[in-house]
């Protein structure tokens, strides 16, 4: 601080009650945060707010209690908060994942957020039973509530925070069974936001043996996406916002 002003301002936020000039120049003398060399700093000061009041009136940040005795304008308080709290530049702070977090946790982290989504935004209408044993390569069965229809999902899921990556993983074809009781949900999990991206892929399983690149002999299906385009391959007809996954997934159960 280097104006009589400002110096001013910060006293009489701190006392909280109008002072007289000389007092508000004692108090930034003893703390040494004015510098001048004129004989009476404590006229400068009564005369630097004195025109600041006349000059922009309603605007200034101080009022005109008594003679020589100046307080804070509570009409421009909020705005002068409201700045101030803007300035303030707050370290940006980095969060990572542990390292310690093992591929299966992962995966259970994501498989419990598509069931959590699925519940939230499913309208009561779907219910979400986790597999005891994963020997089929099922993540999660859906069964729509009332009736015997019922889905199996495989859920793939990636950890990063970078939006540009490509999102690229191999299934097992043994895992695939060509029939829309099937669908494969591929996510990415943002690890800065800690959440599952706003977007998933929603494949049902026919769809994917069509549509998949094989390799390995046929062993494996590869989905390759990118997520900084909707229109930048094959498999961005199957990208939805991760709300409408329920909706999806009643959907392909009418084709059951």
């Amino acid at each position: 601080m280097n104006s009589f002003k400002d110096i001013a301002y910060q006293i009489l936020k701190e006392v909280g009650k109008p002072l007289h000039s000389k007092k508000i120049t004692k108090i930034a003398l003893n703390r040494g945060w004015l510098k001048t060399v004129g004989e009476t700093p404590e006229a400068t000061m009564n005369a630097q707010l004195i025109v600041d009041i006349n000059s922009k009136k309603d605007k200034s940040r101080f009022i005109k209690t008594a003679p020589s005795v100046f307080g804070l304008n509570p009409k421009t308080a909020y705005i002068l908060r409201k700045e101030l709290r803007y300035e303030i530049k707050i370290p940006e702070k980095i969060y990572k994942i542990s390292k310690n977090v093992s591929s299966k946790q992962k995966g259970d982290i994501a498989e419990a957020r598509i069931a959590e989504l699925i519940t939230l935004y499913g309208d009561t209408a779907l219910v979400c039973y986790k597999p005891v044993l994963d020997v089929e390569g099922i993540d999660l069965i859906v069964k729509e509530r009332g009736s015997l229809k019922t889905m199996y999902l495989q859920i793939k899921s990636r950890f990063g925070d970078d939006p540009s990556r490509i999102f690229a993983y191999a299934v097992k074809s043994s895992t695939v069974i060509d029939n829309y009781a099937m669908a494969n949900i591929f996510c990415v999990f943002d690890t800065e936001q800690g959440d599952i991206w706003n977007f998933l892929w929603f494949v049902p399983a026919p769809d994917l043996i069509k549509l998949a690149t094989k390799s390995d002999g046929g062993r494996l299906m590869r989905f390759v996406a990118g997520r900084t385009k909707r229109e930048s391959n094959k498999w961005d007809q199957y990208l939805i916002d991760k709300r409408d996954l329920a909706n999806a997934i009643i959907a392909q159960m009418k084709r059951i």
